[in-house]
């Protein structure tokens, strides 16, 4: 494949078992979804590899580097941003950094009172609410339980939420399926937005 100007590999190490996009002009060229969590660097190496080698994409077509700064796994955002500083170092292309959070609303087309969440592992999960895009509060960790309670007993807003919770919850007005690929929607923002460095959320359970 010949060089893209705007050639972009999206890094999701924390949520669940990750995800990775690679996206070029605005559209997804491929994917890789994890069924278990990655727990190692090599691992997510070789899956970036594997899916550039699919797509006929060497790491010299890259121009722009993608990555999650979480919230999630601990371990899987040091890994993700670990990577992807590795791959900035090597290829010399610009890289930027992403709440996963604020890129799931960003790509959706919900309005108005929104709470966003993927799980955090543990029995935990990770919310922020938001109001037509824009947070209105940071980020923050509930159990798994006072999670469920929380999208039964909400009122008049919407929850977009990782597909896993989505799939786990019991039916509920207003909850809407972000789906797996959440490096797909990092990928996305942070293609508009080179340069973008939110710091790494790592987020505490409180409880």
């Amino acid at each position: 494949m010949k060089a893209s100007a705007d050639l972009v590999l999206s890094i999701e190490s924390a949520i669940a078992g990750g995800s990775i996009s690679i996206l070029s002009g605005g559209e997804e060229i491929g994917n890789w979804l994890g069924s278990k969590s990655i727990s190692k660097a090599e691992d997510l190496l070789a899956n970036i590899d594997e899916l550039m080698k699919v797509h006929g994409i060497v790491k010299e077509d890259l121009s722009h580097i993608a990555v999650s700064a979480g919230p999630g796994s601990f371990t899987g955002i040091r890994i993700g941003l670990a990577t992807a500083l590795g791959l900035k170092a090597g290829l010399g292309v610009a890289m930027s950094i992403r709440s996963a959070l604020e890129a799931m609303i960003c790509e959706s087309d919900v309005s108005g009172r929104v709470v966003t969440a993927v799980p955090a592992g543990r029995g935990a999960v990770c919310l922020q609410f938001f109001d037509d895009s824009v947070p209105v509060a940071d980020p923050r960790s509930v159990t798994e339980s006072n999670f469920a309670e929380l999208i039964r007993t909400e009122e008049g807003g919407s929850f977009l939420l990782h597909e896993s919770l989505f799939l786990s919850a019991d039916p509920t007005p207003g909850a809407i399926n972000a789906g797996a690929n959440i490096a797909r929607a990092i990928g996305l923002v942070c293609s508009r937005n080179m340069g973008t460095n939110t710091q790494p959320l790592f987020i505490s359970k409180g409880f």
